[in-house]
């Protein structure tokens, strides 16, 4: 508990966090303590070379396991970019991947969106949730199938799944108790905010392991042990990525801003997105990487303009989305 909050200074949010955090932590280490246990590695992996990049774009150059953009991806892009698309458009994109319709249609009728009656058809899921709910809602589920994993792995997918899908959920939660608008743009947000960090682990076996032995090093979290290796961090590598595939600018913003979001100062996406990511590290949805959450800026949490004891109420209800959302999900 000391090393996970070890940055995360004193405010009322992060006191009452603790306290959860306390009660869920003593829980696991009883029932499951080898969780708790760092990874290990085979003797014979080659060491890094050390190298450092010159920045995200000389390291996506080199990167040999990049991943490609999906075609719907794009097409879903085009449409919800054009002023001119309308719903057909979008429900019928929607409609031509089974995958996409089949999450669309269980996302719909999940207790993520409160719809009236049950929605039977993409078409029927687009009309009643709107162009903008549902064009955010696809991009975002579309957005995870960027998420491969590779023979070896240092990043756990499993928990950065359920860590991708927490932060959704929690800002999309934050937006609605904060009257920000548009939720479904800051559960996209959340689905994709990491795209870098996936990208960094799965770029070179040897520095991943490097990496992840430096965040597990004491009072180290991964943004600071990134930057120590690398140059930059997952961040600015996430949202230097999606601004290549000309992602929606909110979605960039979240995610080149979530570990430091006065770098998007006229844009509350980072914001949320910043404070939503520490948020599902606290309630134990980690990436299983650094023992150390960082911190919550200040003017970003009083810029979203909620209380504490908001959130803390708001949890019992995001536990069961993110649960929900994660069996809808996976499939």
């Amino acid at each position: 508990m000391h090393n996970l909050f070890a940055q995360a200074g004193n405010s009322d949010l992060v006191k009452l966090l603790k306290k959860e955090s306390f009660k869920r932590v003593y829980k696991e280490m009883l029932a499951a303590p080898d969780s708790f246990l760092p990874l290990t590695f085979p003797s014979d992996i080659e060491p890094w070379s050390g190298e450092k990049p010159k920045g995200p774009g000389d390291f996506l150059a080199e990167s040999l396991v990049l991943p490609s953009l999906p075609q719907v991806q794009t097409q879903l892009q085009e449409i919800i970019d054009n002023p001119e698309s309308t719903i057909n458009d979008l429900a019928e994109i929607i409609s031509r991947e089974p995958k996409l319709a089949t999450a669309v249609l269980r996302l719909a009728n999940s207790g993520l969106y409160k719809v009236k009656g049950k929605i039977e058809t993409p078409s029927k899921a687009v009309e009643l949730l709107g162009f903008e709910k549902a064009g955010g809602l696809a991009l975002g589920t579309a957005s995870l199938s960027l998420f491969k994993r590779s023979d070896e792995a240092v990043l756990d997918l499993e928990k950065f799944w359920k860590h991708s899908i927490a932060c959704g959920v929690v800002a999309q939660e934050i937006a609605v108790t904060a009257g920000l608008g548009d939720p479904e743009r800051f559960f996209a947000g959340g689905l994709i905010h990491d795209v870098g960090l996936h990208v960094i682990f799965e770029s070179d076996y040897s520095m991943a392991v490097e990496l992840y032995k430096l965040a597990r090093s004491d009072g180290y979290s991964l943004y600071k042990a990134e930057q120590e290796m690398l140059g930059f961090n997952h961040a600015s590598l996430g949202g230097f990525l999606l601004k290549e595939w000309k992602f929606p600018r909110q979605l960039i913003a979240a995610a080149w801003g979530h570990h430091n979001p006065r770098k998007v100062k006229t844009d509350p996406d980072a914001m949320v997105i910043h404070v939503a990511d520490f948020i599902a590290q606290a309630l134990g949805y980690e990436l299983g990487i650094s023992p150390v959450i960082g911190f919550i800026d200040r003017t970003a949490w009083e810029k979203i303009g909620i209380t504490a004891e908001q959130v803390i109420e708001l949890l019992p209800d995001i536990r069961r989305l993110i649960d929900d959302v994660f069996l809808i999900l996976e499939k």
